[in-house]
């Protein structure tokens, strides 16, 4: 990176200030709005006055000679040796703020004032204070400072978020969140339920890390909570932490590229079962050794099979980018599949090597790879259905029959950010970075070279935009996790002088401006910042009542059907129960969504036919919603599901405080329309 003197990192700030300020504007008049509060005649004109008073001075002092004054005052203080007073003094200004933005978000904003900009807006202001503490113990640079108070606050933010949905609440805390619980207790089905039942058809991979905590009886619901917890920590953090380690860079580097590539991975979210293909290749492949590698990649790709189908080629995809950028096109020294036996000094004659490796022989190796990653992944998928007991292998290829949304790539009410203008914010200072690394440095590299690793995260670019437009999806920047995975490989191993050219030395790439490095960090604050929130508390005596209210509604007998909620029969809330396996509400959704006729009539036949004494299911209506999030999916379980089933069952018994009602037959047939009609 470039160097960076005070005033210049001070103008900086000011700028990154005076931007979030404009838009913590945008956000409270949007609040104030949406509370139906008259701006002008309210107390919120006072803090609009404030952030608007903060764009004027910024302006003015980023251009003032002020600012030479002020850096120059900063610059005098640095030479102070720091005694005992004034060592106490700076670590107190560590730690104050760093709680107040921790009490601002609490109990000042709170749930009034939610928006991520007004306390990114706090944070800026306490970060320079931190800043200035941090450099004055330990007399270091500006901006690694600033790196660090950001990168630690921000991982802290991100951890708390992670962790703090570890609650003992019986109930799901969102749609189907518990109900993730009874999906990977399928693979213990038969110790759980005493019969042997299909394995998930849905995500198989991260429901087998969930299914761990299953080897030990009796382990409750919160326990599990918390290890799906540790599985986004912990994966998400090795992910990060091998990407650091192939920087070859000091300890104190690798440190900071991990918290940098935690926060970024994180913006996505990348899912945690993805992460262990990120963690194998990264770790495992190596352009020295390509059978090795190629091992890894069948490994993780194998992986990928049971995961995610547009990750199937990832594995190999991400191997191929780092054999492009650490192998030159004229390589002399380099090793190849097609001489597994060769020596580390063994090298073909100058003119047929010049001739040969420089054409086909240099694309062997990713040829190999790629062919066997995806064949592995297939294969994969294809052991898996054949192994999982599920009838309708139609279940697996679902996405590929559902709607897609156009619209969701611009903003929307399911996501306000819009997919392409969200991803365009997350990744754009890396690609900054990348550009200004390697203006001027194009000759480093052969143009074959170049073309593959533009066009590697352009496909995932277009792939991930495409499946977040799937009914279901679109809601956050999850689809486009594949490309930020390797936006992120490639980032670090230019920032890391990693990547090789086609001399003999590696080429010393370009620096990247300060003012990119600071979006870099503040972009993945702002999306860590928002997790900033009070532990999820629940009234458990009201839970307590609720289930056994549940419990004295299910004593009539007969076959009793959960929807939704199944964990309370996974973890023993409700006794005397019999599992029906089928229908439940992730696995109804998926084929609402994408209209799988066979599955949902086998579904209506069952409700006409009265085969269940008791449904237990959210709250159901026959109207569809017109405005709000995920409007499309709300009108494919009214028109497939919940319409059909209010038609044949009407609901007895209501559980007021999680949405949940228990619904018994309809006393006579009733004719219903077809879900399928026009």
């Amino acid at each position: 990176m470039e160097p960076v003197s005070t005033k210049k990192f001070l103008r900086t700030w000011l700028w990154a200030l005076t931007i979030v300020s404009l838009l913590a504007i945008l956000q409270t008049i949007q609040r104030t709005n949406e509370l139906e509060i008259a701006l002008f005649r309210s107390k919120w004109i006072g803090l609009v006055g404030v952030f608007a008073f903060t764009v004027m001075v910024g302006i003015w002092l980023s251009f003032s000679s002020f600012l030479s004054y002020i850096a120059d005052w900063l610059a005098k203080h640095e030479t102070q040796s720091a005694n005992g007073s004034r060592f106490a003094l700076c670590v107190f200004l560590l730690v104050l703020p760093f709680l107040a933005i921790f009490l601002t978000r609490l109990y000042i904003f709170g749930s009034i004032l939610p928006q991520t900009m007004p306390i990114l807006w706090v944070f800026l202001w306490m970060s320079l204070v931190q800043t200035f503490a941090l450099k004055q113990l330990r007399k270091m640079e500006w901006t690694t400072a600033f790196a660090i108070v950001v990168l630690t606050q921000g991982f802290v933010y991100q951890t708390w978020g992670i962790f703090v949905a570890t609650s003992a609440n019986p109930f799901s805390m969102g749609y189907s969140e518990a109900g993730r619980h009874y999906y990977a207790s399928l693979f213990f089905a038969e110790k759980l339920y005493g019969m042997q039942l299909p394995l998930p058809f849905l995500h198989p991979s991260r429901y087998l890390l969930l299914s761990i905590p299953f080897l030990v009886d009796g382990l409750p619901l919160w326990l599990h909570r918390f290890w799906q917890a540790f599985l986004w920590f912990g994966l998400t953090l090795g992910s990060a932490y091998v990407l650091a380690r192939r920087m070859k860079q000091s300890a104190g580097m690798t440190v900071l590229v991990t918290a940098w590539a935690f926060l970024f991975f994180l913006q996505g979210a990348v899912y945690y079962h993805l992460h262990v293909m990120v963690i194998l290749i990264l770790a495992g492949v190596s352009v020295k050794h390509p059978w090795r590698s190629l091992m890894v990649i069948v490994l993780a790709s194998l992986w990928a099979g049971i995961s995610r189908v547009n990750w199937f080629p990832v594995p190999a995809m991400l191997a191929v980018a780092i054999y492009v950028l650490e192998t030159p096109f004229n390589a002399r020294r380099e090793r190849s599949l097609t001489f597994p036996d060769a020596k580390e000094d063994m090298t073909l004659p100058d003119a047929q090597e010049s001739a040969s490796y420089a054409g086909w022989r240099y694309w062997l190796t990713p040829l190999i790879w790629g062919i066997c990653g995806v064949a592995a992944a297939l294969v994969s998928q294809f052991a898996y259905i054949q192994i999982s007991g599920n009838a309708d292998a139609a279940a697996f290829g679902s996405s590929f029959t559902s709607d897609l949304i156009w619209s969701r790539l611009l903003p929307n009410e399911t996501f306000p950010m819009g997919i392409l203008p969200g991803i365009a914010l997350v990744s754009a200072p890396a690609l900054i970075a990348l550009y200004q690394m390697t203006r001027g440095k194009k000759n480093h590299f052969h143009p074959l070279r170049w073309l593959a690793l533009i066009a590697m995260p352009g496909v995932l670019f277009v792939g991930g935009a495409i499946v977040s437009t799937k009914i279901g999806g679109g809601g956050d920047l999850h689809n486009m996790d594949a490309y930020l995975v390797m936006l992120s490989v490639l980032v670090i191993s230019f920032w890391a002088n990693q990547a090789r050219s086609e001399k003999d030395a590696k080429p010393m790439m370009g620096g990247v401006g300060w003012g990119v490095v600071m979006a870099g960090l503040l972009i993945p604050l702002g999306f860590a910042i928002r997790h900033i929130g009070f532990y999820p508390s629940f009234d458990e005596a009201v839970a307590e009542k609720e289930v056994q209210a549940l419990q004295d509604a299910l004593e009539n007998g007969g076959e009793i059907l959960f929807i939704t909620e199944r964990q309370l029969i996974a973890f023993d809330y409700v006794n005397g129960v019999m599992l029906v396996p089928e229908y439940e509400q992730s696995e109804l959704m998926e084929m609402a969504m994408s209209r799988n006729r066979a599955y949902l009539e086998a579904f209506y036949g069952d409700l006409e036919a009265r085969r269940f004494a008791l449904i237990v299911a959210e709250d159901q209506k026959f109207t569809t919603q017109k405005t709000g999030a995920f409007v499309e999916e709300n009108v494919a379980w009214v028109r497939f599901v919940g319409a059909p089933l209010l038609c044949n069952y009407k609901p007895v018994v209501t559980l007021t405080s999680n949405n949940l009602q228990v619904f018994e037959p309809r006393p006579k047939q009733v004719e219903c329309n077809d879900p399928f009609a026009d």
